[in-house]
């Protein structure tokens, strides 16, 4: 079973609902009531927090704000929610090992989202650590125009709880130009605005990370209303339907890092 993270911005706040019931209905599950766990890095270790329990059949929501209480608003790290049976310390050097296994296809999920105001929007996901010499290259569709202000969100989770930097390099993919850096630290949520970038309807953004891994999202916020959109996109594995799909995804990858240079 994986963790559930919520992220957090300084756009809007983060949250997580979670469900103690299965994604299918033909998994034998342990119907029991679960422990909800909240861990979080503070650079050095893992902070953990016990919230509180989810019956059988049940959701909760939990909100970023309500379990860091003072942020430095330089660093948002992710916070991950665990299911668990027994107590955790109050720091740890490593993630604590997963108390339920289930059936990983699908994955248990939990909704992931955003909200401001009157607002929300989320995903159905979960996340897993990285390795820590993991890539990224991911196409970003999902620009809007006119009258919302757009975002590029990472998230990333290593074993460690050190806090690491590296650079995501953002190109065009038509014209392979290349357009900034901007710098991104692991076991984190990391915003970076776009608009600044003036892409044009024609063109697609490509975002690079030689040294981290993660899961890209394109984040919308409305300049007029109380409206919010949340899209993230898949890897490269996810464009081969037959085969060896990592064999595809590690080919994509090494032709676009080669190609794409600062």
């Amino acid at each position: 079973m994986a963790f559930f993270p919520i992220a957090n911005t300084s756009k809007a706040t983060g949250y997580t609902t979670l469900h103690n019931f299965p994604t299918n209905n033909w998994e034998p599950v342990v119907n029991i009531k679960k422990s909800v766990w909240a861990i979080y890095s503070d650079g050095v270790k893992w902070i953990t927090i016990e919230l509180d329990n989810i019956e059988i059949g049940d959701s909760k929501t939990y909100y970023y704000n309500d379990i860091i209480k003072k942020q430095n608003k330089k660093v948002n790290p992710l916070v991950l929610l665990q299911f668990r049976k027994t107590s955790l310390s109050g720091t740890l050097k490593t993630l604590p090992k997963h108390e339920f296994v289930y059936n990983s296809t699908p994955e248990w999920r939990a909704t992931i989202g955003f909200s401001l105001n009157q607002a929300q929007t989320s995903y159905q996901g979960e996340i897993n650590p990285f390795p820590p010499m993991a890539t990224l290259l991911t196409f970003h569709p999902f620009i809007q125009y006119n009258e919302t202000e757009n975002h590029f969100l990472f998230f990333n989770l290593e074993s460690d709880p050190k806090f690491r930097e590296a650079y995501i390099e953002i190109y065009e993919a038509n014209s392979k130009k290349f357009i900034n850096k901007i710098k991104v630290r692991s076991n984190s949520c990391t915003r970076i605005p776009l608009d600044k970038y003036r892409f044009k309807k024609e063109d697609l953004p490509v975002f690079i990370c030689r040294s981290m891994g993660g899961i890209p999202f394109g984040f919308g916020v409305s300049k007029k209303a109380d409206m919010l959109s949340l899209e993230h996109t898949h890897p490269p594995a996810s464009f081969a339907v037959h085969g060896e799909r990592f064999t595809v995804q590690r080919e994509i990858k090494r032709r676009w890092l080669t190609t794409l240079k600062p």
